[in-house]
């Protein structure tokens, strides 16, 4: 349930409250320099770093 400025309540659904978050999360990354460019490729050394990341924990 979402309370308005209006006091009305309406009720917001759980793939909306997704939505939201994604495009919360986007707008932060953009806001952070974090975002990676659509079409972006890793270097192969860049992936076996993140690899050896991965296997380790």
């Amino acid at each position: 349930m979402e309370h308005r400025a209006d006091g009305k309540k309406r009720t917001v659904t759980e793939e909306a409250v997704k939505r939201f978050a994604v495009r919360s999360a986007k707008a932060s990354a953009q806001l952070e320099r974090r975002d990676v460019p659509a079409g972006y490729v890793r270097s192969a050394k860049v992936e076996a770093i993140l690899a050896a990341r991965r296997a380790q924990g």
